[in-house]
């Protein structure tokens, strides 16, 4: 692992959104069961039109990691999000086990790829691992298909170049534990615990100039995606954005770029 942070201002940060829309629940169950139980308190329609009319209003472009079939399947909402000027980045074709795939790992990342490429009209350059796993040859294959960074690890506070384990020319964003919006909701945790978490997380990285990557989900159950946690959204953003060494919000791409030099904008 070779760290490239002497590259990077101080104070970036990254809000990254993983789209886990209907097509989690379709990995269960069929259309028709769409209803119900399989729907309640699960996907938000309009959890992802609260997120875009926050960060218009913060002034904010995130990176909607999206699966191949969330694209396929409401091409119009990827549209609408990459128009918005959010980055879209790839999230594995449909929640599958990355670590499971075996031989068909390279044509399922491809797959999923080429979907965003052909709803987007531009190659995603971001990726992350749908399930968190990774097969033997998963960076490798992914830099043969020409992407510039993962944000898929939590095994470190800065950015740092991925070559020695497999994926030449690609650039690692890692993400936090503790902010990420999933551990702290499956477990019921109140709002204003999470916030305070978030906080605490936060200060503690801004005090060294480190990187921070926000990740939510536009849910209700385990995600953001609810009118209140919304407001928690927004508090906890403003507080990055006002503290000591205020952060400035970039699309991965665009910290890939700043801090090692390695992925295309």
């Amino acid at each position: 692992m070779s760290n490239c942070d002497h590259n990077m201002a101080p104070a970036v940060g990254m809000l990254s959104v993983n789209l886990h829309g209907e097509s989690l629940e379709l990995t269960s169950v069929g259309e028709d069961k769409l209803v119900g139980r399989w729907s309640y308190g699960s996907y938000l329609a309009n959890g992802v039109d609260r997120l875009l009319l926050l960060t218009a209003t913060l002034g904010i472009r995130a990176t909607f990691f999206v699966p191949g079939f969330e694209a396929v399947r409401s091409p119009s909402l990827i549209r609408e999000i990459a128009a918005e000027g959010h980055e879209i980045a790839a999230h594995g074709w449909q929640h599958e086990k990355q670590s499971e795939l075996g031989d068909a790992e390279g044509d399922v990342l491809r797959r999923g790829r080429d979907a965003l490429g052909e709803v987007t009209g531009t190659a995603p350059v971001g990726w992350r691992s749908p399930d968190g796993t990774f097969g033997p040859r998963t960076l490798a294959r992914l830099a043969e298909l020409g992407y510039g960074y993962d944000s898929s690890f939590q095994d470190d506070d800065f950015p740092y170049l991925l070559d020695a384990d497999g994926g030449t020319g690609m650039v690692e964003l890692p993400q936090n534990n503790v902010l990420i919006d999933k551990p702290m909701f499956n477990i019921k945790m109140p709002d204003a615990r999470v916030l305070k978490n978030w906080v605490e997380e936060f200060d503690g990285l801004n005090r060294i100039g480190a990187f921070s990557c926000l990740t939510v989900h536009p849910r209700q159950d385990y995600g953001v995606g609810r009118a209140p946690r919304m407001v928690m959204l927004e508090r906890f953003l403003r507080h990055a954005m006002q503290s000591p060494l205020p952060v400035t919000f970039l699309t991965g791409a665009e910290v890939a770029n700043m801090a090692c030099g390695r992925a295309s904008a």
